[in-house]
């Protein structure tokens, strides 16, 4: 192997050492979202073994048929539980396990059966605490059970659709020492009495039994045989003027130094996907379409891609209509333009499935997009316009890139829930008020391809560009004005012909003098300019790829270039020019930033062989 002999000066090998060589200035003016390959957050997790089996967790004066019922979801999966002629407590089920010091959440869905109006739930950690419910009207009854009992430190009942209740309770600090039991039970009455007996034939339902360490109750989680705890790559946010040093969200490989242009996401509400108004005028608001629409939205259903408790639920009421919700956003712009509309979504129930359109008259021939978010594909795309991302543990970066029609002022980006993944643009369709998908994060941004997730709450907001360069004596110490060579290890964020940008810019800071690597939309240009004039300038087609190396030599009458291997670029006729300053994008041009990764930056004092070059982008 036919590598270079000698040392380089200048050795930028972001994607192993994760930090910033001190010659560099950096700035990007506000945060900026990258996955950094270590960081997790919990998201999924159910500490009962047999969630839709409770006769297998063990009850007390109680008979359980599991499989006798329609679930929330309408599957046969409910359990009837039958309370017993017995005098005393009747729990449908009693779970007992050793907490961590950590909160714990414990929540199931119930319904209302023959003579079983309510349910309680009880536990003795941390106290004798109890809370019941009544399954007739959806409401808290106390915490006495005709003694001193102690309240949970939370408790909710949420309506899920067709009788059933969601009910959940929460202890802030369990007591760890020992193993804990955590009860559900059957109760007559609508008061707050516990101790009761039956005919032996009253009965309720029961299904979605889950316990999990945290505060709050999250989305349902089912198991069957052994507990679960589920984690995904952690969304993460760096300060102003931090560099972001990006991974592959899935493997965890070190992608370098994370370089975008300046964006704005204007979706007023990225992550508050709830209904917040009803009126088909306003601006900057998620709207359920009126009369037309049967979508219903629950906020903070499930763990969002950056590990908080924020995502919404999309799902269907009964009624037979398209379930969509979307949000106007307004320009005064009337120029046709190119934007990309992103939402992080995940499976919820089955049969449940994603499009995206365009409000009506936003684009010609309205184009949608459907995305089946089971095996993470593009389901449908009759004018290839989307594409998908997968970014862990079932979550989805969906994207839908379109041209607007010249006359618009109004953007009307469309979340459509849909019940096959074939179907046509906003079809209609019967719900059960319960099965959805999970959605978060929307990003409306004006460019071909999506960049990195930019939060909003209540009105616009910009990301900056990041800048990278090295100037003055920080420059000097290692550049030869005579001779020299570098390598470079890049990717590109997107395989759009529409994507621009510079890999490296060597320069005297001005434009008339400048060594430069681009991507111009179908071409990637080698280019040397000297005092305005062209030195040197070799193009190659855009290819359908996201990774490149190059290098290339310079020395007076003598330069080289080599891209991925392939035959060298040589040029004798180059005169160079004193240079002070090395750009990662052009600072000169403006929005000229390479959108993509620099994984590895080197300079070697010395003009390198053209084997040597080709060996350096193998």
């Amino acid at each position: 192997m036919n590598y270079p002999q000698i040392k380089p000066t200048l050795n930028l090998d972001f994607s192993n050492t994760k930090t910033l060589d001190p010659r560099i200035n950096f700035r990007r003016g506000t945060p900026g979202a990258y996955y950094d390959g270590k960081t997790h957050a919990k998201a999924e997790e159910n500490l009962i073994s047999y969630s839709e089996e409770i006769s297998k967790i063990g009850g007390w004066r109680v008979v359980v048929n599991d499989n006798s019922g329609d679930s929330p979801q309408g599957s046969q999966t409910a359990s009837q539980v039958i309370m017993s002629d017995e005098y005393g407590w009747h729990d449908a089920y009693v779970y007992t396990i050793k907490p961590q010091k950590n909160s714990l959440t414990h929540s199931v869905y119930a319904k209302a059966g023959t003579g079983i109006p309510s349910v309680y739930f009880y536990s003795d950690d941390g106290g004798s605490r109890l809370a019941k419910f009544n399954l007739l009207t959806g409401e808290y009854i106390g915490h006495s059970g005709g003694q001193s009992y102690i309240p949970f430190d939370r408790y909710s009942i949420e309506d899920v659709g067709n009788d059933w209740y969601r009910i959940a309770v929460t202890i802030l600090e369990p007591r760890w020492e020992g193993s804990k039991n955590y009860t559900v039970g059957l109760s007559q009455d609508t008061d707050d009495t516990i101790e009761q007996s039956s005919s032996g034939t009253d009965f309720c339902y029961l299904w979605g039994a889950q316990l999990e360490q945290r505060d709050s109750v999250t989305a349902y989680t089912p198991t069957s045989g052994t507990p679960k705890t589920k984690y995904q790559p952690q969304l993460m946010f760096a300060s102003p003027d931090q560099p972001r040093f990006d991974h592959d969200v899935l493997t965890g490989e070190s992608k370098g130094l994370l370089i975008e242009e300046s964006r704005t996401n204007l979706i007023a509400y990225s992550q508050q996907i709830e209904k917040q108004s009803a009126s088909s005028t306003d601006h900057n608001v998620w709207i359920v379409s009126g009369s037309s629409s049967n979508a219903l939205l629950d906020l903070n259903a499930s763990i969002a891609p950056d590990g908080t408790l924020s995502a919404s639920k999309i799902y269907a009421d009964i009624p037979s209509k398209s379930c969509t919700i979307y949000q106007q956003v307004y320009t005064t712009d009337t120029t046709p333009e190119t934007l990309t509309f992103s939402v992080f979504a995940k499976a919820g129930q089955a049969n449940r499935y994603l499009q995206f359109f365009l409000g009506s008259g936003d684009v010609d021939g309205n184009p949608f997009v459907n995305f089946n978010l089971f095996d993470g594909t593009v389901s449908r795309d009759d004018d290839l316009i989307g594409s998908i991302v997968d970014v862990g543990n079932g979550w989805y970066r969906c994207i839908i890139t379109f041209t607007t029609t010249s006359s618009i002022v109004t953007f009307n980006p469309v979340i459509c829930l849909i019940d096959d993944d074939n179907a046509g643009r906003a079809v209609s369709m019967i719900g059960d008020g319960y099965s959805g998908i999970y959605i978060w994060g929307a990003q409306l941004e004006e460019g071909s391809f999506a960049t990195s997730y930019i939060k909003t709450s209540g009105a616009s907001a910009t990301r900056s560009a990041d800048n990278a360069s090295i100037t003055g004596e920080n420059f000097s110490s290692w550049y030869r004005q005579d001779e020299g060579s570098f390598e470079i290890d890049a990717s590109l964020l997107s395989v759009s012909q529409s994507q621009t940008g510079r890999f490296i810019t060597i320069s005297d800071g001005s434009t008339n003098n400048r060594i430069q690597i681009d991507n111009n939309n179908t071409t990637l240009n080698f280019y040397i300019a000297k005092n305005g004039s062209a030195q040197a300038l070799s193009q190659w087609n855009r290819e359908s790829v996201l990774d490149y190396k190059f290098a290339f030599a310079l020395k007076e009458n003598d330069v080289a270039f080599c891209k991925n291997n392939e035959s060298i670029f040589s040029d004798s006729s180059v005169n160079l020019f004193f240079a002070n300053k090395l750009d990662i994008k052009n600072e000169n041009d403006g929005l000229e930033q390479l959108n993509g990764h620099i994984k590895k930056l080197s300079y070697y004092p010395q003009r390198l062989t053209n084997e040597q070059l080709q060996q350096l982008t193998k």
